[in-house]
């Protein structure tokens, strides 16, 4: 199975309220960005741009790609990417996530759904044991615990259908500091020990990697 990113048209054209509840699941991440004011020429992008982000290196990022000559739909992506990297307790290119974009120059504004679904071999019991129990943590823990993400397709698609750069330029800045390394924060080493013992029960030569570095 693969991911899908699908369109919903938004319901109020005029206040951009989207009534459709989004809950966050455990074991889910989910990334949520709201784009207003659509396409940014790039002689405005320096003085005229407004970019908001959960970390500064996403923040960069996006103005970097709008000095490129992207768009806001652009910087977005590229904005998600980073937090990939930067962040990958809260969001990532293994989970899910929704868009809400607005386009200036004609009004049109759409909601992007890129949650994650179930792959095609899961079934009603499958966290259950022979005895019909419930297995312990089955659900969070381990490759049964995981969705199909939908982040990826869903940048790949915004990037395609509104951006104004190939969807590689806008990923440079995520790669460059994925290859180059960032600096782990409070909130990375508070999130990190919670994964200990689940890192370490699901393959013994990547939890000795990941103590290592």
């Amino acid at each position: 199975s693969r991911g899908l990113a699908a369109e919903i048209p938004a319901l109020d054209r005029k206040s951009l309220m989207w009534v459709r509840p989004v809950r966050a699941h455990a074991g889910v991440l989910l990334t949520c960005l709201v784009l207003l004011g659509g396409f940014i020429p790039q002689a405005a992008a320096s003085n005229q741009a407004a970019i908001a982000s959960a970390h500064p290196l996403a923040t960069r990022a996006g103005f970097e790609i709008l000095r490129k000559g992207g768009n806001a739909f652009d910087a977005a992506v590229a904005m998600a990417a980073v937090l990939a990297v930067v962040e990958p307790y809260s969001s990532g290119i293994g989970g899910g996530g929704f868009w809400l974009l607005h386009r200036a120059s004609d009004g049109y504004q759409v909601m992007v759904d890129g949650r994650e679904t179930a792959p095609l071999a899961a079934h009603r019991d499958m966290y259950l044991d022979d005895a019909g129990n419930v297995i312990p943590r089955a659900s969070v823990d381990g490759a049964l615990a995981a969705g199909i993400p939908g982040v990826p397709a869903a940048l790949a698609h915004i990037a395609q259908r509104y951006g104004a750069l190939p969807l590689p330029g806008s990923l440079a800045p995520a790669i460059r500091y994925a290859r180059q390394g960032v600096h782990s924060d409070e909130r990375w080493h508070t999130f990190a020990p919670g994964r200990h013992q689940s890192i370490r029960s699901c393959d013994p030569v990547v939890f000795a990697q990941w103590q290592t570095a």
